[in-house]
């Protein structure tokens, strides 16, 4: 039975290998054009998002589009400079020479993305892509139906389907046909752990390099020195956003005993400065993608003590903002990632404790610090392995490209976003270029000791 998916392959890897990805002209245009249809069909995508998600267009702004175009801005303004060959050192005794990195891209990519941010966490890793040189696949996630419908339309109808092409259809079914069978440059994979296990795996098949942002258990710790105030209104943000469907959300609170009462205070307060007394109706609050994510999260609303919420609605997807209380380490919303609008606070003593509570899931895709003490934020950012994080805030570290967003051990590997996108699609070609002028005769046989005595001299010397 022959690949569904043959022929599209065998079109980009054939527009690949003609060249024509690889001029500056070429790459710049085709990052403008990326630009210029998601600036076109805004409304479109908005409309999208609020069927899916219930997303509000600001929040749509904020999360989707606008870090978008940033990041083709970043990619156009840097591209030109990073495409240019790097002279790098030579040691002496490989001399007279120069060393030169031609970054040529990798060829092939497929980017596979998540239902909670399908235009964040897909078209900033394309926007990279497209700026290193290479053809891209896409695979926008069925679960987000509306937005991967409108977003499959817009690439296809818009680029050759041997540049760009999106591929619609069930991610299981899809998915293990292009891996299991097709070498790609690279595989650009966003979600969940445990499937980001198996596309390691099918691609392997191929030896696919690949990278995973998956997720974790991300704490937020404040310490009695922090401005509660302030933490709170962050915190609630960065929680709430998107309904608490971000891979980055704080995940649980670690906070210092003789706080605790003032911090829940003061997150209720937020709560309902931002969504009202009656957060069903406010239209700035999200709702739950599907309903089995919908029974995911309303069963840990059981594993404490609810402080505030708790209400859930299954018709509506709705699950209230919902802080517990006396949550036991050992409960399935302590060992899960809870990905929704449920929050456990925890209190600690002395810092070690935390250290304890994080190494129960290590790896956190993110750690979120609130204090105000030099040592304290020494202690955690040097005791904890995280891939990135903020201190006294939340999610931001997400909004930078000047720094790679990736995770480390169990929250993924790979980063990218701003130049680091362009090396991770890159393939940097290493190239030694000889003078004619010298010939150091010492490096041809017959061997004996004199030469070898010239050898220790130029290499590997104190």
């Amino acid at each position: 039975m022959s690949n569904p998916y043959q022929a599209i392959y065998n079109a980009q890897r054939s527009f690949f290998q003609s060249g024509a990805t690889r001029s500056y002209a070429f790459r710049k245009e085709q990052l403008k054009k990326l630009e210029t249809i998601f600036r076109s069909n805004e409304k479109q995508i908005e409309e999208a998002l609020y069927k899916d998600m219930r997303k509000h267009p600001q929040e749509v702004y904020m999360t989707e589009m606008g870090p978008v175009y940033e990041e083709i801005k970043v990619q156009l303004r840097g591209m030109r400079q990073w495409m240019q060959p790097q002279t790098v050192k030579t040691p002496l005794y490989l001399q007279p020479a120069v060393s030169k990195l031609y970054p040529e891209p990798v060829g092939n990519v497929i980017v596979i993305s998540p239902w909670n941010y399908p235009v964040l966490l897909t078209y900033r890793a394309v926007a990279g892509a497209i700026a290193a040189g290479n053809t891209v696949l896409i695979k926008h996630s069925e679960i987000s139906a509306h937005t991967s419908a409108v977003l499959d339309e817009l690439i296809n109808s818009n680029f050759p389907a041997e540049f760009i092409h999106a591929v619609p259809g069930e991610g299981v079914e899809v998915v293990p046909q292009l891996l299991e069978h097709f070498h790609f440059g690279h595989v650009f994979f966003t979600g969940g752990t445990g499937i980001g296990r198996k596309v390691m795996e099918m691609a392997a098949k191929q030896l696919s390099p690949v990278s995973l942002e998956l997720g974790g258990k991300s704490p937020c710790i404040v310490d009695d020195t922090a401005n509660i105030k302030l933490a709170a209104k962050r915190i609630v943000w960065g929680k709430l956003l998107n309904c608490g469907q971000s891979c980055v959300a704080p995940d649980y609170i670690a906070v210092q005993d003789t706080i605790k009462n003032k911090l829940v205070a003061a997150l209720i307060e937020e709560i309902e400065r931002c969504y009202g007394k009656n957060i069903r109706t406010n239209d700035n609050y999200g709702r739950i993608i599907s309903e089995r994510r919908f029974h995911a999260i309303a069963k840990y609303i059981n594993d404490g003590t609810v402080i505030y919420g708790g209400e859930t609605d299954e018709a509506e997807r709705y699950i209230a903002p919902t802080i517990l209380d006396n949550v036991k380490a050992g409960s399935a919303i302590m060992q899960e990632e809870i990905f929704g609008p449920v929050l456990p606070v925890i209190t600690y003593k002395q810092k070690e404790e935390v250290l304890k509570l994080i190494d129960n899931n290590p790896y956190p895709l993110a750690v979120y610090l609130f204090t105000t003490n030099k040592e304290t934020e020494k202690f955690f950012l040097d005791r904890v392995q995280f891939g990135a994080g903020c201190v006294n805030e939340t999610i931001y570290q997400l909004g930078n490209s000047n720094m790679p967003f990736t995770g480390i051990g169990t929250s993924g590997y790979g980063g990218y976003l701003g130049k680091y996108s362009f090396d991770l699609f890159t393939h940097y070609k290493g190239v030694i270029k000889k003078a004619n002028w010298l010939e150091p005769f010492f490096r041809y046989p017959p061997f004996n000791k004199s030469r070898l005595s010239l050898w220790k001299m130029v290499l590997g010397r104190k």
